[in-house]
Parts: C-alpha cells; structure tokens; sequence
C-alpha cells in the first residue's frame, strides 16, 4: 500500500477519530450538565420545600410555643397567670383542669383558643392530653385529609412510647412530623407538622400535654401548583399522591412516574436524587420532606415535564451530525488533491536516492510541477544529497579521531568512579559497581555512534541515579521523624488536656483533701476521683495498668466507670461498689481484647463516708488506707485482686472494711509513691514501710501537713534521680460539724 494511500486513510481516521472524541464530549459534557442540574434541581426544590414549611410552621403553630410564642397566647400555659381566659377564676384554670382530669373543663378553656384558628384552617387539629397518655381534648378541622386525628381509629406514632414523648417535652417544645395511622385502615396515613409542648406546674412536672398540628398534604398540594410540578408522598415503600387522599382515580402517567421513581431507589439504594426518564419525558427528584427525618422513612416525590426540552436537544444533535459530516467531507476532498502532487514530487526524490545508493553520485535534475518550488521540501532535499556526497570523506576521519579520545576518555571516567565506590558503602556502593560494569559492557560492542552515545547515557544514569538515591533516602528519613515527632507530642498535648479535665477542682466542704498527684510524664495512668452526694461522699484513688498516654486512656475509662458504677439514692457498701467498677472496666476490656491477654486494669482503693452515721468504708484491690490519730498511725490492707484482670473468678465481691471512728486524718497512695528508688548503685524501694513510719512520727495530723511531710521524705530519699512510675498522694479529714452551710452543692459530681 502507497503512502499517499495510508496518509489519506489516516486523515478519514483522523476525522472520524474527532468526530467520536466530539461526540464522546458532548456526551460526556451533557452528562456533566445534567448531574449539575440534577443537583441543582434538588437544592432549589428542597430549599423551597423545607422555607416553605418553616414558614408555615412559624406563622401558624409556632405563635402557640409557650416560652416563643404570640404574647397573647404565652399566658395560656404559664401556671403562674392571673384569670388568662377571663372567667374570673384565681390564677390559671386550666391546670386544676388537667389534675382533676375535667375534660369538660378543658373542652370549654381550649376551645376558646384553638377553635377559631382551626376553623379558618390555621391548624388542622388540637389536642390535648393528660401526662399518662389520657385524651381529654380534641379538635380537627372539617376539611382533614386522610385519618381524622379526633377519631376511634387514629393512632398518632408518639403512642409507640409516649413517656419518652412527655420526657422529651420537659425541657420545652418540640417540632416534629407526626404521622397518624387509621387501625380500622379505611383512610390513608394523614402526615403532619406538629407543635407539641407541656404544661408544667410550678415544680416543673408535666401536668398535660398539648400537640397542635398542620397536614403537610395540603402544603404539597400548594407546592406543586406553586412550581406547576407532580407530587407524591412516599411513606416507607408506598407512595401516595394528592389524589389518593381525595379518592380520585390516578393517571396512567403519574403511576409509571411513581413506579419508575421507586425502581431507582431501590436499585441504587439512594433516597435524594433527580434524574430524566427520556422515555417518559420528566425529570423526576427526591428529596427529604424534613430535616429532622430521614428520607427513607418519609420523602417527597416531584415529577416535572421535560418533553419540549428533551425534544428540542434531540433536533439540535441531529442538525450538528449533519453540518460535522458536510464539513469533514470538504477536508477530505482538498486534502486527497494537495497530497496527490506532493508525493509525486516526492516519488522523484525516491528514485534519485535509490541510484545514489547503487553508487551513482552524479547529479541528478529533477522535474518540477504544478504547486512545486527550487526552494520547497523537495529541492531542499537534492541540495542536502549532494552535499552528503561530499561529506562522507571528512566524516570517516572525524569519526576514527572520535574513537579514539572516547577511549581516554572512558578510562579517566571509569578511573574516577572506581575511587567514588570505595567512599560508599552499602547499596549505594553496589548500585555504581552494576553501574560501572553495565557501561563496560555497553561500550565493548556496537558502532562508534551507538559507543558514544552509550558512553554519555550510561554515564549520566549512574551519577543521576546516585545522587537522586541518596537525596531521597535523607528527605524520607528526615520527613518520617518530623512527621513522627509532631504526632507524639501533638497526642500527648491533648491526652494531658483530657487527663487533667477529668480531676476533680472542688471538694465537699465538710472534708478537708489535700492531692499531690505527679505523672511521669505530661500524663500517667494514675487517677483520682471523688463524688459528693447529699448523704454520702465517695473517694477513690486508682493506679492503672501502664504509664504514658496508654495509661491516660485506661485511666479515663477507670473514670467513666467509677462514676457509671454509684448507686445515688440506695446503700452501697465500699467492696459491691468496688466490684461493681471490675465488672464495668472487664466489659469494657473483653469488647476490644476478648482474653485481655495484656492484663489491662487498675490497682487502688475506694472510700465511702456515711454523713448521718458518720461511718467510713473501704475496699482496696491491691491498695490500703492509712489512718493517723493522736496515738498512731494504722494500716488496712485491701484484697490481692486487681480491678479488670482476668485472674479475678466471675462474682468475685471485695471485701467491705467498715471504720466506725473515722477521726484523724486518712491516706492512700499509689506504689509510685513506695516505688520511688535511692540513687545508689544498687537502689533501694522506698516502700510502704517507710510511709507507716513517717505517718506515725507524724507531730501535726492535717492533710496538708501529711502530704507534705512525704513528699519531702520522697524527693530527698530519691535524690534528684528521676520518678520510674507516675504517682498520687491524697490526704483527707473530716470536720467535726456535719453541717456544709452551703460550702458545696450536695449531689454535684466534683470531678
């Protein structure tokens, strides 16, 4: 096959080869434009949609809210208004009405309130309940759509659990999406936006409840002539239009519409999305009908007619086909006609050239034509030939004294580096050893032109391979540290922040506590924590399994469940609330580490002091409490077991210590503490002897006076050798009057 053949073959390839990119691209671009639009289309539809909804909500339900609402109507349900309905009654009538459960009374009092706005269909139904769930008023517009919410047979869904509804309302109101279910299922699901609020008395307890509402079928309807749109509602997987509601008969189209919608959900899982069924030429979208509920459970559905624009892009895409294939047609023409002279222009070069290789260097003349030139491509070429001619003689000289310098050349090169290798080692240095020796070998066979051009590309890789090696391995290297450095302390910083935010800042004001608490590091798996109740305090101090920041963690979980495990209002003895606290934190360990192989956990002790009885009681897993008085100190020594391990046996209880002369003051300590070691060559523990004894000499007993005689002893004995564990020191006293005189808030949590 000729050139001039292949080159025209090429050019229709070519085109055609535009001409699908085009399409491709449009195609590609349309699809863009419809995903944007798709987007687009759901933002501005559900924009609207949910505007359109507050407003509603605002200017119809919420001039009800009683702590927001209309001035005129706040007064409804405060408890402490005088005579709001006018009937010269004393105070609020309404919530006498609600304790002694007079519906009648009730009916009268919020009739005057909701049946004018109902009537002019501001709300489409009131009602009124007591805090058990009892209906004691109920008023629906005459117009409802679906199930009527006053009738037998309604079932709003809040009945599901209606004592978390009336929890839920104590705090204020509430807006959400009721939907009211028919029991007898003659009358489709009636969806509505709801109102609802308490009426609480002057101890802030629910008296009744009040749930005002407006069906949102009414504002679809509205919205879809507003944007002259189709709309349904989908509840769960069954859709509902405006129609069905009203009984009518639903048109062909709209049903396809509806089927099409749900098959697309269902295939691609998706709950909010706009797309175009060409075949029956609509756009269709779905979006949330709140945003406080999910669109799986409740969206709307919106069909819009895209016919006239699906039918215009169709004509436009045609009209451009045929105005690319006229065009392309022309190029072809005119291309075919100018390559056809050129070549055989060309084909004359050929020839000259052959004979010229067959040992003809005479001069050769050749013919011009139509569209040819001295000066063009084709005589430019002769003039290069001759010249060749003349060229070769100098150029078989030049070439052997070429040879011949590359050889020096290469020697000095290879001499070079042969000297840098023995000043590298490890994979750079057998990286330019391979290098040194593929250059031999590269440079030992070929052409002199293949040599030299061997020689100057081997020789570039080597040294650039080299040097890019070296200068990446110190980046990375120098990356990885700095990178590894800023996340340690960057985790640390934050770990301490979190540690710290969990001790305690205050104390109950009848105890007098000292703490001397040190981690290691910025933190420790040490903690402390006290819990102040009106009738009882507790008072723990834990060592938890490990130092650092994975003894912060444990640390802050040991916290959660020492809070989690208190029994507030019944008798918790020191050992159940201590055993309490292993089952939590085992629990917890076994759902990360299901044989807690690393034996994660905590040692230390609790304390829980009585007030009325003015009893204190320990339990200790590996800990003791000290007591010093006037005579002495002593010792109580807790259990051998550790909170969280799994060598503790299931129902295993710590024993319960009861000190029923709780004078003097009390200590308890983490092994931190005994831990502490002597600078000698062969160190020596601290240990708890020592704290007994210091605890016995001990001439002054208040807290303060104790921690600091200890912490002194200890930084002396360690004599500026650094701490090995993190460590905590508490003290703490009891006033002899049990009266607070408002010093602390009884009940709140200290830590």
């Amino acid at each position: 096959m000729k050139i001039k053949t292949r080159l025209i073959g090429l050019i229709m390839i070519g085109i055609l080869s535009l001409f699908g990119a085009s399409f491709y691209s449009a195609q590609e671009l349309n699809s863009a434009n419809r995903d944007y639009s798709a987007q687009e289309s759901i933002i501005a539809h559900s924009s609207a949609w949910i505007s359109n909804m507050d407003v509603e909500f605002t200017d119809k339900l919420y001039v009800y809210d009683p702590l927001y609402g209309a001035e005129q109507n706040v007064q409804f349900w405060d408890y402490s208004s005088e005579d709001p309905f006018f009937n010269g009654d004393p105070g609020n009538p309404l919530f006498p009405a609600f304790l002694e459960k007079d519906g009648d009374s009730i009916y009268d009092l919020l009739s005057r309130v909701f049946l004018g706005p109902i009537e002019s269909e501001q709300l489409t139904f009131a009602i009124a309940y007591d805090n058990r769930g009892l209906q004691l008023y109920c008023e629906s517009s005459l117009f409802v759509i679906g199930v009527d919410p006053c009738s037998e047979s309604a079932s709003p869904d809040y009945f599901l659990n209606f004592g978390a509804f009336v929890r839920s309302l104590e705090n204020g109101s509430s807006r959400r999406i009721v939907q009211i279910t028919d029991l007898d299922e003659e009358k489709p699901v009636s969806i509505n936006d709801t109102l609802s609020f308490a009426l609480l008395d002057e101890s802030e307890s629910a008296v009744g409840i009040i749930v005002l509402g407006r069906n949102v079928t009414e504002s679809l309807e509205v919205f879809g002539e507003n944007f002259e749109i189709q709309t349904a509602l989908v509840v769960g997987g069954e859709a509902l239009t405006v129609g069905d509601y009203y009984e009518e008969e639903r048109a062909e189209d709209l049903t396809l519409l509806i089927r099409d919608s749900l098959s697309y959900a269902s295939a691609t899982d998706s709950y909010e999305y706009s797309y175009i069924n060409e075949s029956l030429g609509a756009r269709i979208s779905s979006i949330p009908l709140s945003k406080s509920i999910r669109a799986s459970e409740l969206r709307i559905l919106l069909f819009d007619d895209q016919s006239e624009l699906l039918t215009t892009l169709k004509k436009s895409e045609q009209e451009s086909m045929l105005i690319f294939g006229g065009t392309a047609l022309l190029i072809l023409v005119l291309m075919f006609a100018v390559t056809s002279t050129s070549f055989n222009r060309i084909l004359g070069a050929i020839s000259a050239l052959e004979r010229m290789g067959e040992g003809d260097l005479s001069e050769h003349k050749l013919h011009r034509g139509w569209f040819s030139s001295k000066n063009d491509e084709v005589g430019r070429l002769q003039r290069a030939i001759n010249e060749f001619r003349l060229l070769r003689v100098d150029a078989e000289e030049q070439r052997k004294e070429r040879a011949k310098r590359r050889d020096e050349r290469d020697e000095i090169m290879f001499e070079k580096m042969s000297a840098l290798s023995e000043q590298l080692e490890g994979d750079a240095r057998t990286m330019l050893m391979s290098e040194i020796d593929d250059m031999r070998t590269a440079l030992s066979s070929g052409t002199d032109e293949e040599k030299e051009r061997a020689s100057i590309d081997v020789m570039s890789k080597a040294f650039s391979k080299m040097s890019d090696e070296v200068a990446t391995l110190i980046d990375a290297r120098t990356h990885e540290l700095v990178v590894a450095k800023d996340e340690i302390n960057s985790s640390i910083r934050y770990a301490a922040k979190l540690q710290n935010a969990l001790l305690p800042k205050t104390y109950p004001g009848d105890i007098d506590i000292n703490v001397e608490w040190r981690p290691r590091d910025l933190v420790g798996g040490d903690i402390y924590f006290i819990k102040d109740l009106p009738d009882k305090v507790y008072i723990a101090v834990v060592d938890c399994t490990g130092h650092g920041v994975p003894g912060a963690f444990l640390s802050i979980i040991a916290r959660s469940h020492l809070d989690k495990a208190i029994t507030p209002d019944n008798y918790q003895s020191a050992g159940a609330y201590l055993s309490q606290v292993n089952s939590l934190l085992k629990d917890t360990l076994s759902k990360t580490d299901q044989k807690n192989t690393n034996e994660e956990g905590f040692d230390g002790g609790v304390c829980i002091y009585y007030r009325s009885s003015r009893k204190l009681e320990f339990a200790g897993a590996k800990a003791s409490i000290f007591q010093v008085q006037s005579d002495g100190a002593t010792e109580t020594v807790g259990d051998r077991k550790s909170v969280g391990s799994t060598r503790v046996k299931e129902g295993f209880t710590f024993s319960t210590h009861e000190i029923n002369d709780p004078s003097g003051s009390f200590v308890m300590l983490t092994d931190g503490i005994t831990d502490v070691m002597s600078p000698e060559e062969r160190p020596i523990a601290f240990g708890r002897r020592r704290v007994l004894k210091l605890l016995q000499q001990a001439t002054d007993r208040s807290p303060r006076y104790i921690v600091e005689k200890i912490m002194n002893n200890v930084d002396l004995y360690r004599g500026g050798a650094p701490f090995r564990d993190d460590l905590t020191l508490l003290a703490f006293s009891f006033n002899e009057s049990d009266s607070l005189e408002g010093e602390t808030l009884a009940g709140e949590e200290q830590a």
